[in-house]
């Protein structure tokens, strides 16, 4: 015998799939004339070196330094399909399916990571990872869109951090962009809406349907106010059963966390000179318990790529604690093909131990710099750095000082 909550999240993620199925269909075959359809994507590939430095407890080495040939150096590589259909009175259908891919080895991305007991667990990996959604649009009452997508806090941050790919804490780490992991950016069986009534207000609310038998329920939004030249932005969240940024994770591994997590920020922009633009926020995410139990899951960097990861039902000391992640960074434009950008953030971690025990704040701080060459519209060449240092119990089994260097070329098609 199901709950009424359960049996309405069934009937609603039931009505997402159909809307999908049945908006597509009608997509393909509504004989309107005014159909526009586009075919895009951004390969991106970087040289990357880094050098992880210090001593961690269990090690034998102090120091030990790594080189790979990385995809989204500067921007996720993606390739992606959307159109927009005209019927005439201000309404419009959308759709949207966009797949990220790793342009190194031409391996679709994994989803969210699968807990299970068993260590031949797969991960959970999807065709359109980064968007798959069908929708109206009017141009004065909005537009909705259902299916897997950004929610508004990931679409916020991105436009007020002046960084950008695997450099960047805030574009690399999606967790700050969704309140969990990086997959928790983006949202399956959500339903968004989008308002903006004139140029200066902009509004944009989700929810998350939860998964059948689970409690997965998700819900954020963002509010905009232009002041031309200031921008400001407001965010906040709810995400049950999130997966979290690495915490305390021991070198060469990183944990997975789950926890119901709180999300809070806000965020400015301003327009100094048309060559320099000042952007900044500040985000506050409470993480706590999660709501069918403890997990944690440990995997070696080296299998996130695809493989097996194992949870487990033991208790995480690191719940419940809060997250502050404070950042400015300028963009200048040197001359209209060369683009420079800097960046330091800081992220003050506090734990609260099982016990009610408070620990000292742990800090990391970044200072992330670029380099972007424009070869043409479509084509940049580009370098970027990020040195990083943590501090505090929260990081005692991770290398304390790390510096990192990029190298490389997108093209956009």
């Amino acid at each position: 015998m199901k709950t009424p909550q359960q049996a309405l999240a069934i009937a609603v993620k039931t009505g997402l799939n159909f809307g999908l199925v049945f908006g597509f269909a009608i997509w393909s075959l509504s004989p309107l004339a005014q159909a526009e359809s586009q075919i895009y994507g951004t390969m991106d590939l970087a040289l990357n070196g880094v050098s992880h430095q210090g001593t961690v407890v269990g090690l034998s080495k102090n120091q030990t330094n790594d080189a790979a040939l990385l995809s989204g150096g500067l921007s996720p590589s993606r390739l992606g399909f959307k159109g927009l259909e005209r019927w005439g009175g201000g309404w419009s259908a959308v759709f949207t399916l966009e797949s990220g891919f790793n342009a190194a080895n031409g391996k679709a991305p994994n989803g969210r990571i699968t807990v299970s007991d068993s260590p031949s667990a797969p991960f959970d990996g999807k065709l359109f990872a980064r968007e798959s959604t069908v929708g109206l649009k009017n141009a004065i009452w909005g537009e909705v869109r259902l299916g897997l997508q950004a929610n508004p806090m990931a679409t916020a941050l991105s436009q007020f951090d002046v960084n950008s790919g695997f450099m960047d804490p805030l574009a690399f780490n999606g967790g700050y962009a969704g309140g969990g992991f990086t997959s928790e950016s983006r949202w399956e069986n959500s339903i968004k809406y989008t308002l903006e009534p004139n140029q200066r207000l902009k509004a944009s609310v989700m929810y998350r349907v939860p998964d059948t038998g689970t409690v997965r329920q998700a819900y954020a939004g963002a509010v905009y106010l232009d002041l031309s030249p200031v921008r400001l932005a407001w965010i906040g969240g709810r995400d049950n059963d999130a997966q979290l940024p690495p915490m305390g994770s021991f070198a060469g591994f990183l944990t997975v966390q789950f926890a119901n997590t709180k999300t809070l920020g806000g965020l400015a922009s301003w327009d100094v000179t048309p060559a320099l633009t000042l952007k900044g926020g500040w985000e506050r995410i409470r993480a706590l318990a999660p709501s069918p139990g403890h997990f944690t899951i440990d995997e070696s960097m080296n299998g996130l790529s695809g493989g097996a990861a194992l949870g487990n039902n033991n208790f995480d000391d690191t719940l419940p604690r809060q997250e502050n992640m404070v950042w400015i960074g300028a963009g200048y434009l040197l001359k209209p093909s060369l683009t420079l950008n800097g960046g330091f953030y800081e992220r003050i971690t506090r734990i609260n131990g099982p016990t009610g025990r408070h620990f000292d704040a742990s800090m990391a701080k970044y200072e992330v710099g670029e380099i972007i060459e424009s070869l043409s519209k479509r084509t940049d060449v580009y370098f970027n750095a990020t040195f990083w240092q943590l501090a505090g119990p929260a990081w005692s089994n991770a290398y304390p000082k790390h510096l990192s260097i990029g190298v490389g070329m997108r093209h956009s098609f």
